[in-house]
């Protein structure tokens, strides 16, 4: 299944590009910070049937994108990062052109997908992007759930993950247990939570896929008995055929479905300065 096969919204106001046959689109022709609630109403339609947007020459600043991602839901906390003053709900990511080490992000993964309600929409908004380099993969875990054998879908469904941010955040031996729970201090390699494997979207009811780096190991299996279910299941949304390559620019608005899919971000912009606002929107507990 596609998202050709999904109803798709009215708009007659900025113009829609399909990035592939299987996710991701680009808008552009809207200016979201005087949209009409039905356009934002557009946007979010399009986003449930695409899963990423990429929303071009947007013109925000910190509290036009705080102010921006509100009109999409309320915000779904951030337990890790420091909000940028003045903010509770809006983070700025920095990296300078002399930083050489690894990203937060490179690996596969979901935002925040160990917590008991993860966000259901991650914003990014990007202040300065390198001129060549800085690419996000997405991979739609819809798409990766329906080219499933039927015996494979059979053999999955009902299984509960257990989901943790041991090793998440472990780039390398520096980044080892650097994040944890800024209001408790507890460590993220500490927290499990248990999420069903296939789930729905609260909107569309399109069945997807919840894995990401923080996928450990399944209720009454080992780890050692789920691991090549779960390595399966990686390599398999990690085809081709259901992934999308984002090429940002400055003033590119990003928005994704965060639990229908897994993201990466591309480390390949040495010696270049790149800055991003970030947000998350409030979802629904995975079901």
């Amino acid at each position: 299944m596609t998202n050709a096969t999904h109803p798709i919204p009215k708009i007659s106001t900025f113009e829609l590009r399909p990035l592939t046959g299987s996710i991701g689109a680009e808008i552009e022709g809207i200016d979201l910070k005087s949209a009409k609630d039905d356009e934002i109403d557009d946007v979010q339609n399009l986003l449930d049937l695409h899963h990423v947007l990429a929303i071009r020459d947007q013109e925000l600043d910190p509290t036009s994108f705080h102010k921006l991602a509100r009109r999409f839901g309320p915000f779904s906390g951030n337990p890790i990062h420091t909000p940028l003053e003045g903010f509770d709900d809006v983070v700025r990511f920095s990296r300078s052109a002399e930083d050489t080490g690894p990203v937060v992000g490179e690996d596969w993964h979901m935002d925040l997908a160990w917590m008991e309600v993860p966000p259901g929409i991650t914003i990014l908004y990007g202040e300065e992007i390198p001129d060549v380099g800085g690419d996000t993969l997405f991979a739609s875990l819809s798409a990766a759930y329906e080219g499933l054998s039927d015996k494979m879908r059979e053999l999955i469904d009902g299984l509960i993950g257990v989901h943790s941010g041991k090793g998440v955040y472990a780039l390398n031996a520096s980044h080892k247990n650097a994040f944890s729970v800024r209001e408790s201090g507890q460590a993220i390699d500490d927290i499990e939570t248990e999420h069903p494997l296939v789930c729905r979207h609260p909107a569309t009811k399109r069945r997807h896929l919840y894995i990401s780096g923080a996928l450990s190991r399944f209720v009454g299996m080992t780890e050692a008995e789920s691991k090549p279910i779960i390595e399966f299941l990686k390599s398999h949304a990690m085809r081709l055929e259901y992934t999308c390559r984002l090429r940002w620019a400055p003033r590119t608005l990003t928005m994704w479905s965060n639990t229908c899919l897994m993201h990466a971000a591309i480390n390949d912009y040495q010696g270049q300065r790149r800055v991003v606002l970030r947000t998350t929107v409030a979802g629904t507990p995975p079901a």
